[in-house]
């Protein structure tokens, strides 16, 4: 099918591969007899997988040009932390192995072995393997680039596709219970409005970039009944900066409802924040960084609350002194949809209000939350199970 030879050019000796294709002959000329001998193999190779070798008969551009073209195409639809969660992934753990190489000349087999090394070398941050999450990201962002690719026709088809996805094991959730809430919540009001922070977040399952983004005109208080958070947008610091964009999904645009007790201490809250009357104003406040005597560490009403410094500052020293194991800021979200379950609430409604694209996100993540009742079903086997047995007629004739 193919074979190479010496030939002699301008620049000095060079290995030229010939094959036939579709009735007609390609050509690749190689600097070395190695490079020439392994274009022979790999085109056997893809033959036998893909079917066509036309696409080797040019040269492919190289990995690393196509992820970053990849990554220029979807910048306006990315969040900041998103892009920059495939950057990390391509300059570390992607780009070492793939990127200098053209993107039509990697293999499945490639991939999967990149991908089992993936899953046994050692982080030399840690020295501990890179967790599954870490490696599902690294795939993810791997396959972004050929997909990428393919829709643009510079390879036949990906190599992903024979490649097994990395799956995730969910670890088991440790919920807070509403005893530690409320210690919490008791412990963050000694630096208010700290414990109506937690609050608010622990009974609304805001995520944090939501909840710091909110301003005085997104809680909705007036109409009895129906008073509720709306969230339109989200913010996370990125450069030393903070960006504000749209929520997760388009799901994450949502009406949040609020408890009663909640809308009573959020009430009292907006009347003496001293820009309530601006829809616009932060609802949060923040620090003022540096200072002297009682100005150090001020509040500052025209800021941006960091939740991160609430978490680091305040929330992780008070679980210590009340003796609770260590949680994330994100576990108050877990506590909202635990309570939700826990109450009966109907996970169609939970999963709205969390801002999930879709209710099987909410059902794979909480599948041990939400368990349907069988009572009645069952009650029905009883009933049947209860019927007196009778003796039957003798058949005549």
């Amino acid at each position: 099918m193919a074979h190479y030879r010496e030939v002699t050019r301008a620049s000095g000796i060079a290995y030229e591969v010939r094959w036939r294709e579709g009735g007609t002959f390609k050509q690749r000329t190689f600097p070395t007899e190695q490079g020439a001998a392994e274009f022979v193999v790999e085109l056997k190779l893809t033959k036998r997988d893909v079917g066509t070798t036309t696409h080797l008969a040019r040269l492919g551009k190289k990995f690393e040009e196509v992820a970053r073209m990849s990554l220029e195409a979807s910048a306006h639809r990315l969040k900041p932390s998103t892009r920059g969660n495939y950057e990390v992934a391509y300059r570390l753990h992607i780009n070492p192995t793939f990127g200098h190489r053209r993107i039509n000349s990697i293999t499945s087999m490639e991939v999967e072995k990149w991908l089992a090394d993936m899953q046994t070398k050692l982080s030399p941050d840690t020295g501990k393997p890179y967790s599954a999450s870490s490696v599902r990201g690294a795939y993810i962002a791997l396959n972004k680039a050929f997909s990428y690719a393919l829709r643009h026709r510079m390879i036949p088809s990906s190599p992903c596709v024979a490649v097994e996805k990395p799956r995730l094991v969910r670890k088991e959730q440790a919920f807070l219970l509403p005893e530690q809430v409320a210690a919490i919540v008791q412990e963050l009001d000694k630096v208010p409005p700290y414990g109506l922070l937690a609050k608010t977040a622990a009974y609304s399952g805001l995520r944090a970039g939501e909840l710091a983004a909110l301003r005085i005109g997104d809680v909705m208080l007036m109409r009895p009944g129906y008073e509720h958070i709306r969230v339109q947008r989200t913010v996370a610091r990125e450069n030393e900066q903070w960006v504000f964009s749209q929520p997760k999904s388009a799901n994450s645009v949502r009406d949040v409802p609020l408890p009663g007790f909640l809308v009573e201490e959020l009430r009292e809250y907006i009347a003496a924040h001293p820009r309530r009357a601006e829809p616009s104003a932060p609802l949060w406040p923040a620090r003022r960084r540096g200072g002297y005597g009682d100005n150090r560490g001020a509040l500052v009403w025209d800021g941006q609350l960091s939740i991160g410094h609430v978490y680091g500052t305040h929330f992780l020293p008070a679980l210590e002194r009340l003796g609770i194991p260590h949680m994330r800021w994100h576990d108050l979200r877990h506590f909202y949809a635990s309570v939700c379950a826990s109450k009966g609430i109907d996970i169609y409604d939970v999963s709205v209000w969390l801002g999930h694209a879709n209710v099987s996100i909410t059902q794979s993540t909480y599948v041990h939350l939400f368990k349907r009742s069988h009572s009645d079903a069952m009650s029905k086997l009883d009933e049947a199970a209860s019927v007196p047995a009778v003796t039957p007629l003798r058949r005549i004739g």
